[in-house]
């Protein structure tokens, strides 16, 4: 068998090698199918739906300040076979938005030293009347706010999920770009060790023949560990940036997974470069009404003016009124014996003189919103820099990756006319392992510029707020 014979086996035992590698890698985990199983299961998630349930809880428990309440109390004492007093009483309150109060209620009181107000006919006593706040609370109460609020708040949980979503998916999203990136650069260094071998077997077998310098296998021989070491190091950054991406990948938010090995990303292709997207980017007009955090900024500034809407109450006077109609227990209709003459009412009225606890609060509440105020404001300007900076490196980073993948393509066209030089005995080992290394770091830049354009329209995604939808 001649030099040139074994050479060629060599070639084709490494060739056969590669194709059983890129056998073994079946599995494509695309982008879209990433993010679509961390938004489903990953517990940061599942915590995000949790906020919205946890504002309709706070709505409900708000809203139970108005239900209707049942009360009923007894108290007896017999001393000495003496019945001293016997009080009964049970009713229904019905609380209202308007700050009246519905009440309706029965009460039998008997004993020898009973309290002669508490006294009823045999029978007992049915009540029936109304209360009204005509001073403080007239307009707004504790009861009246935090049902307010806790709208405001059940509103705001929407937003919050959507904050929450939208950093997890950035986050999760860069670091699946990582991924792709690091997987090609290890790819790009495993065919370059790969034809390193075999280039430096056949100038090897080319050296014994006479044919090459002798000297010409020790400089490709250090090119061959150099490529090793940059495998190597590859391979480890791939190794780390998996792990990292199983960090975001899970069960039903309980059982973490793990990636196999034969799991990798898409293939590095031009398809993968995203252009800036103008119809996003036209969102910015609207950022106060759309964007989460700002809308979640405006729904604490509300939140807040409810507060300095009940802390102004307390500048008014406390007028409360109550009247009630009584009737007595009898086997006829108990309207019918109804007398317009039979009732009780009572009138309660107070008010600092001073005010200075209720003016202080008032004053403590407007300051609070216009340092809210202010703090949107600023918020504003820093989200609409924010989405101008990621548009701008959006459109920046698609143009790059364009010319990164040109570059791929010449650096190749010279790689391979330089093979052709070397094999008609024109051109050097320095010169080849020169090329060689500008198409290497070509295929890496355009890996890289991938991810970052990829990264970037995510960005851009993420500063408007809209990446989770």
């Amino acid at each position: 068998m001649t030099h040139s014979l074994r050479t060629v086996l060599v070639v084709l035992l490494f060739a056969f090698a590669n194709f059983l590698h890129a056998q073994e890698i079946t599995q494509e985990l695309g982008f879209e199918e990433f993010i679509g199983l961390v938004k489903s299961n990953h517990p940061v998630a599942i915590q995000a739906d949790l906020a919205t349930e946890k504002g309709r809880a706070y709505l409900l428990k708000a809203r139970g300040g108005f239900d209707p309440k049942l009360y009923g109390n007894a108290n007896n004492k017999d001393f000495n076979n003496k019945n001293y007093f016997g009080v009964y009483q049970g009713g229904l309150k019905i609380p209202t938005w308007f700050g009246i109060t519905l009440e309706t209620g029965y009460e039998l009181n008997e004993g020898t030293y009973l309290n002669p107000d508490l006294n009823t006919p045999a029978d007992g006593l049915w009540n029936a009347g109304i209360g009204i706040t005509l001073g403080k609370g007239l307009f707004i109460d504790e009861r009246r706010a935090e049902l307010k609020k806790a709208k405001i708040y059940r509103n705001s949980t929407e937003a919050q999920r959507i904050i929450i979503l939208n950093d997890l998916l950035y986050e999760s999203s860069a670091v699946y770009w990582e991924w792709f990136k690091s997987f090609h650069e290890m790819e790009i260094y495993r065919n370059a060790y790969s034809n390193a071998i075999t280039r430096f077997i056949g100038i090897k077998q080319e050296a014994v023949m006479g044919n090459k310098p002798m000297i010409d296998t020790l400089e490709y021989h250090i090119v061959v560990q150099n490529r090793q070491i940059s495998l190597q190091e590859a391979t480890l950054n791939f190794q780390n940036n998996t792990e990292l991406l199983q960090v975001f990948l899970w069960q039903e938010g309980i059982v973490p997974l793990e990636l196999s090995k034969e799991v990798s990303p898409p293939k590095l292709t031009s398809d993968l470069v995203i252009p800036a997207d103008d119809s996003l980017f036209s969102i910015s007009d609207s950022l106060i009404a759309t964007h989460p955090d700002l809308v979640n900024y405006l729904y604490k500034i509300e939140s807040k003016k409810i507060d300095l809407r009940l802390s102004k109450e307390g500048l008014k006077p406390t007028v409360n009124l109550k009247y009630n109609a009584l009737a007595e227990n009898t086997f006829n209709s108990t309207f019918e014996t109804y007398n317009v003459n039979n009732y009780k009412w009572g009138a309660e009225v107070s008010f600092p003189l001073f005010i200075r606890k209720e003016r202080g609060q008032v004053k403590l509440d407007k300051l609070e919103i216009r340092d809210m105020q202010a703090g949107f404001a600023e918020k504003n300007q820093q989200v609409k820099y924010k989405v101008n900076a990621a548009y701008n490196t959006s459109g920046t980073s698609f143009s790059q990756a364009n010319l990164f993948f040109n570059n791929q393509l010449n650096y190749e066209k010279l790689l391979e006319a330089e093979l052709r030089l070397f094999e008609l005995g024109e051109s050097s080992i320095f010169m080849i392992n020169t090329r060689e290394k500008n198409y290497i770091y070509s295929q890496i830049d355009f890996a890289k510029s991938i991810a970052t354009n990829q990264k970037a329209h995510a960005k851009l995604r993420h500063t408007l707020g809209v990446l989770a939808q």
